[in-house]
Order: C-alpha cells, then sequence, then structure tokens
C-alpha cells in the first residue's frame, strides 16, 4: 500500500509519497479519493508509470450534469484508452470483500455467498449496514458509478467466475452496452443467477436516475424483455432482491428438473394459512404435489385422525415438532415430491424453535430436496427465524412472499437447462447486394430531402423488396403518369397528394377513391394537386400524387385489423410489436413486445399467442382460421429488416390486414421513420 499525499510523509503507519511517479514500484492499481479536478492529471500519471487500474471514487463528473463534469469523464476515458488501464467509476463507493476493502465505507462485510453490484454507492453502504442485522453475508460488494468505462456486463462476467459467489445481485439505472449484455449474460446466468433490481421505470424515476449517473434510463417494457430473453431474474423491490437471494443461496442446484415437473408439499398446523399457500402456489404457477394413496397410507399412519392427508398435509393445531418431522420424512421418500413449504403458527403446543431446528436437521439430511418456511407470528418467531437463518433456510412472514420465491427458482432451473444459443433464423427477405444498396440508396434520397419519413411508395418499394405483400404503389409527376400506372398497377386505385408538409392528407382533399379508369386518374391528378395548393399549408412541398391499389377487403372471408411495430431502444435495439390494430389500437392496448435481436418463428408465435386477438385468429364462433402463418412471417421478416438497417427508428404497419390462410395478408398503411444521421443508432457502445 502507497499512500499518495504530497503534504504528508507518513499516513497510518505506511510512508507516503508526494505522486504515483515516486512510488518504487509500479501500483497494481490506484485508488482516487481528490478532488475531481486533480483526477484527470493524475490518471495521466498513473498511465504512464504503468498503471494498469484505477477506481475513481470521486464525484464531479457525468453525473454532476455540468459540462465541465462531462468534458473531465471524456478526458479520463481517452486516458483510458491511450494506456490500456482500465477504469471503475468516477462517482464511486469503491470495491469490497470479507478480506479486502478499498471504499470508504466504515465496515467490511460478513463473509457470505452473494455478490452484491450497485450502480448506486449509497445504496451499497445502506444494504451493508441492513446486512449484519439480518445475518446477510457477501462474496464481492462492488459500486458501479458513472461506468465511464468498465460495465457491469463485465463485472458479472467476473464475479460468475468467483467460487465463492453462489448468486450474483444488482442494482442498475441503466445498461451501458445492450449488445454485450444480450450476447454475455445468457451464459452467465446457466452458472449462476442472476437478480437484478433496475430502477428509472416510471417517467419521475426515470428522470431521478438520469440525474443521478448521468444515465439513459431507457424504455422499461425493453428491459423486461431482455431480462427474460437473458435468463436475468427480475426483483421489482429491493425487499424481493434479497428475499430471491437467501433463497437462491440456499438452493441446491445439482439436480434440476424443469419448472413443469417440479413439484411442492405444503406442510402446516393451521388450515387457514394452508389455504391461502395453496391458492399462491396456483397463482403463481408453481406445482403442488397430488399425494399418491400409498403415500397418503403413510402418513394416516403417522397422523392423528382429524390431520388432512391431501396436499396441504394439515398436522393440525397441537402439532409437535415429531409431527412435522415424520410427514415431511414420508414425503420425501417420493421421488415427485421435490421440496416443502412449511407453516408454522404459534399454538399453545406449538414449539417454534424445535420445528425450526428440526428443519435445519431435515435439510442437512436430504440436501436435493428444498425446504422453505413461513413462521406466522411476531415476538416468538424471532429466535426461530435467526436459527433458520443460520441453518441455510429461507424463511418468510407469510406464505405468498415464500412461493412467489419458488416460482423465481423454478424459472431459473429453465434457464440452466434451456439449450445454448439457437441458431440464426434464414433470412426469410433475401437480402441481396442489389437489394441492399436500393434501400440505402432510399434512404439517401429521403435525408437529401431533409425528411426522416419515408412517403408511401417509398415505403412499399422497400416491402416489395422483402416479399411482403402490401398494396402496390407508385408516384405520378403528371396527368400521363397518372393514368399509366393506374392502368398498370389495376383498376379501381386510390390516390393520394404526396407532401412531407401533409401528414392528413383526406383534411385538404388530397384524397380520391374508387378511381375506375385512366381518365379519372388523369383528373383526379388536376383535383388533387389544386386541392393541395389552395387548402393544403402555405409552401407545402408536392411531390406528386400517389397511385396505390385498391383492396376490396369486404370481398374477403375473414379480415381482421393487426398491427405490427417497431421501435428502437437505445439500450437493447429494436423491439417488435404486434396486435391489435385499427383506429382504436392506442386505446385498446392489445399488443405484446419482443426484442428483435435473434427473432425468429418460434418467438414470433409465442410473441402473438399473448395478445387477446389471437384466438381470433385461430378462428371462433364457426369463423375460418386466419393466415397465422403468413403473419408470423411477416414478423420474422420486419425484425432481419430493422436489424440490418439500424437506420430505421420507427416502423408501423396499422392495420395490416390478415385475411385467411388462403387468402393471405395486406398491410395497408405503412410507416417507416429513420433516424437522423448524426444521431447514435442500434446499441450503444458509451453512455456518453
Amino acid at each position: 500500500v502507497y499512500p499518495i499525499n504530497p503534504k504528508a510523509d507518513l499516513i497510518n503507519n505506511f510512508k507516503a509519497y508526494p505522486s504515483i511517479t515516486a512510488c518504487p514500484e509500479v501500483p497494481e492499481i490506484a485508488i482516487f479519493v481528490i478532488p475531481s479536478k486533480a483526477c484527470v492529471a493524475t490518471a495521466e500519471e498513473c498511465g504512464k508509470k504503468g498503471v494498469r487500474g484505477i477506481i475513481i471514487i470521486s464525484a464531479g463528473f457525468k453525473e454532476s450534469g455540468e459540462s465541465e463534469g462531462i468534458e473531465r469523464e471524456r478526458a479520463i476515458i481517452e486516458i483510458g484508452k491511450k494506456y490500456n488501464m482500465r477504469i471503475l467509476g468516477p462517482n464511486v463507493l469503491g470495491v469490497m470483500t470479507p478480506t479486502f476493502n478499498c471504499t470508504f465505507a466504515n465496515q467490511s462485510p460478513n463473509k457470505g455467498s452473494i455478490a452484491f453490484l450497485s450502480q448506486s454507492g449509497a445504496m451499497l453502504t445502506a444494504i451493508l449496514d441492513w446486512s449484519f442485522q439480518n445475518n446477510i453475508g457477501f462474496s464481492n460488494f462492488i459500486s458501479l458509478g458513472n461506468k465511464c468505462d468498465v460495465h457491469e456486463v463485465e463485472l458479472i462476467q467476473e464475479v460468475c467466475e468467483d467460487e465463492n459467489t453462489k448468486v450474483i445481485l444488482l442494482y442498475l439505472e441503466s445498461v451501458i452496452d445492450g449488445q454485450a449484455f444480450l450476447d454475455q449474460i445468457p451464459e452467465a446466468c446457466r452458472k449462476k443467477p442472476i437478480i437484478i433490481l433496475k430502477s428509472g421505470t416510471s417517467q419521475l424515476g426515470a428522470s431521478a436516475a438520469s440525474s443521478h449517473t448521468g444515465a439513459l434510463a431507457g424504455n422499461d417494457i425493453a428491459f423486461d424483455l431482455a431480462f427474460a430473453k437473458t435468463g436475468v431474474i427480475r426483483s421489482k423491490t429491493m425487499d424481493e432482491l434479497f428475499s430471491l437471494a437467501r433463497l437462491f443461496s440456499n438452493t441446491n442446484f445439482a439436480n434440476l428438473k424443469p419448472k413443469q415437473q417440479r413439484k411442492f408439499v405444503i406442510v402446516t398446523n393451521a388450515g387457514g394459512p394452508g389455504i391461502v399457500a395453496t391458492d399462491a402456489f396456483e397463482n403463481y404457477g408453481v406445482n403442488l404435489c397430488v399425494p399418491s394413496e400409498p403415500l397418503k397410507k403413510l402418513l394416516q399412519e403417522k397422523l392423528p385422525a382429524e390431520a388432512s392427508v391431501k396436499n396441504p398435509i394439515d398436522v393440525i393445531g397441537d402439532a409437535p415438532p415429531k409431527r412435522y418431522q415424520d410427514s415431511m420424512e414420508i414425503c420425501f421418500q417420493d421421488e415427485e415430491v421435490d421440496g416443502c413449504l412449511v407453516l408454522v403458527t404459534p399454538q399453545a403446543q406449538t414449539k417454534p424453535i424445535e420445528v425450526a431446528q428440526m428443519c435445519v436437521e431435515m435439510q442437512k439430511r436430504y440436501p436435493s430436496k428444498l425446504i422453505v418456511s413461513a413462521f406466522m407470528g411476531g415476538d416468538t418467531m424471532l429466535e426461530p427465524a435467526k436459527i433458520l437463518a443460520n441453518g441455510g433456510i429461507s424463511n418468510y412472514p407469510f406464505p405468498e412472499p415464500a412461493i412467489q420465491a419458488l416460482r423465481a427458482v423454478c424459472d431459473y432451473a429453465n434457464v440452466r437447462l434451456s439449450p445454448a444459443k439457437k441458431p440464426a433464423c434464414k433470412d426469410l427477405c433475401g437480402f441481396t447486394a442489389e437489394k441492399v444498396q436500393r434501400v440505402q440508396q432510399i434512404f439517401h434520397e429521403v435525408r437529401q430531402d431533409k425528411r426522416t419519413v419515408l412517403l408511401s411508395y417509398e415505403t412499399s418499394e422497400i416491402f416489395s423488396l422483402i416479399n411482403v405483400e402490401a398494396p402496390k404503389t407508385k408516384l405520378a409527376t403528371s396527368q400521363m403518369e397518372a393514368s399509366q400506372l393506374a392502368e398498370q398497377i389495376g383498376f379501381p386505385v386510390v390516390m393520394k397528394i404526396v407532401s412531407p408538409q401533409i401528414m392528413h392528407k383526406s383534411d385538404c382533399g388530397g384524397v380520391l377513391i374508387g378511381i375506375k379508369n385512366a381518365e379519372e386518374a388523369a383528373q383526379g391528378f388536376d383535383t388533387i394537386m389544386n386541392n393541395a395548393r389552395t387548402r393544403g399549408p402555405a409552401g407545402a412541398l408536392l411531390k406528386g400524387v400517389e397511385i396505390q391499389q385498391m383492396v376490396n377487403f369486404n370481398a374477403k372471408k375473414k379480415n381482421t385489423e393487426m398491427i405490427v411495430g417497431m421501435n428502437r431502444d437505445p439500450n437493447f435495439g429494436p423491439m417488435i410489436m404486434v396486435g391489435q390494430g385499427g383506429i382504436f389500437a392506442n386505446y385498446i392496448k392489445d399488443v405484446s413486445f419482443e426484442l428483435g435481436l435473434d427473432y425468429d418463428e418460434e418467438i414470433a408465435l409465442k410473441q402473438l399467442q399473448k395478445t387477446k386477438i389471437y384466438s381470433i385468429l385461430e378462428g371462433v364462433r364457426g369463423q375460418p382460421k386466419s393466415d397465422i402463418k403468413g403473419l408470423i412471417s411477416i414478423l420474422v421478416k420486419l425484425s432481419q429488416l430493422v436489424v440490418k438497417f439500424p437506420e430505421i427508428n420507427e416502423l408501423d404497419l396499422n392495420p395490416i390486414l390478415v385475411f385467411t390462410e388462403e387468402e393471405g395478408i395486406s398491410a395497408i398503411d405503412i410507416k417507416i421513420v429513420i433516424n437522423d444521421p448524426n444521431a447514435k443508432i442500434g446499441f450503444r457502445s458509451s453512455s456518453l
């Protein structure tokens, strides 16, 4: 340890040095607890000295919101790159383990198996203080701060390889590298459970997160999707975060079963809590074991006649610890039983301390069975709770949080059992160099026109390139061209004004429908152009008239209006949306979202099945089945389009008309918005 201070000769009995360059050897790591204004020059000195990593506890950088602090952080990043020197922070509490403390916290954590990474330093100190009272230990305690260089994905990978860590907890306000998160976290989750509390879920919370670390909180739906895709368990509260951590650190994952195969029994000394627990098992989707006749017979031989040998197993109010033990022993002999929820209420003859001790011994004897408990009460349950905690049994004040935690364990088992990354979905769009070049050319022409919204004839061409059925659309710039294009497309046609400044075309007489011949098309061109000049916005650029194929959906056997869309999240890239469409789509809100990365037919079908409109597509009350396969194909094609072209910021098909399996699909109204060429797109590699 080398204290650096130009005004001291000795600090805590360690010889002090006036600068890092004066140190007799190259330190492995440098910890900054100095004014932020001095950090840039000091970082430069560390780089020249050959220091490989620095931890900047100092504040006064990006999180301040001031231009000076932002520039200071940029300078630190550049110095790190220049000298290949990694940086944790700035604005961090530091890093500590039970044997190592380089923070300004006044205590070190108890030894345990939980790694806790937090973007908030104050959250760490509060949890540290709380952990002593609640008998929780940690393997790693790491503050993330502004994450100007080292970020959460790298640290997760690091602690994932730590043999002392069983479960990884995070408090996050943002994710720096969404692409790395989606790529790397699935593998980490297969090794260790990762539980994240992501704040900034409300508009005000997101604003507070931004002012806290200068972070972009991002779309909360996208975080839900990213966590589900990678296998991360999301916690909604701090209490739930540590409730789950306790259970996961006490769970033996050596013998994994899929969630649908895991079954539990309830052993209780009171009927009411047993019923509450039964409801919770069903509500949380966790399976209860149905006792076989031989199992019930064994229970009947050990329990009083008044006891219930169904599940819940009610050992009645006067149950001594032995009665609990006998019930659990018998159930654990059954291979169908994977664990037990022990419910204890304070009755006259109940001995909660002895029951707690018995549960600890049973867990030691049956390590493959998961025991959780709910010792319900007040003062009489304090000592039993300590015994259970010290013995590695997760105890809860009531049944519901216990079963909610069990649900998370079962879900995580499915993550561990899931196959490695699936092979990429085949290219349904049929991208060729020529197609890619043409789409890029369209985007270039749009930007030259100083627009970000594509016009209908432009979106129609793009969709024809990726083989998505949409009404044929062409741009006419004269009467003659209008007649010719209408004949090529085939009558009847719809005609619409094309102008970047005219959003509501019908309001200025810019739409004509049911055009039946070439003469009407020529006349319609003049009518629409004159209406736009006289009734449209002053100075509007009139590019011509759009000639579009008219879809006679009334002739179809079945027509279901759907909406398909995409919005690009700044953290995790494109989010695909599908649901009930039409003019009331924004009010009904029957939609489902999925991330566009690694999107395939299986994901599309599951996404579609989450909507209420899916049952209508399947066919109800004698209606034929809709073209679900065609809709799934379009969803996959759109995902491939927006992944291929990150310039696409928004995409909206509303309505997209889904007919029967024989009649197909037609995308009536298509909107594509591309980004500003100077804006950052796709996945962010830096929060700055």
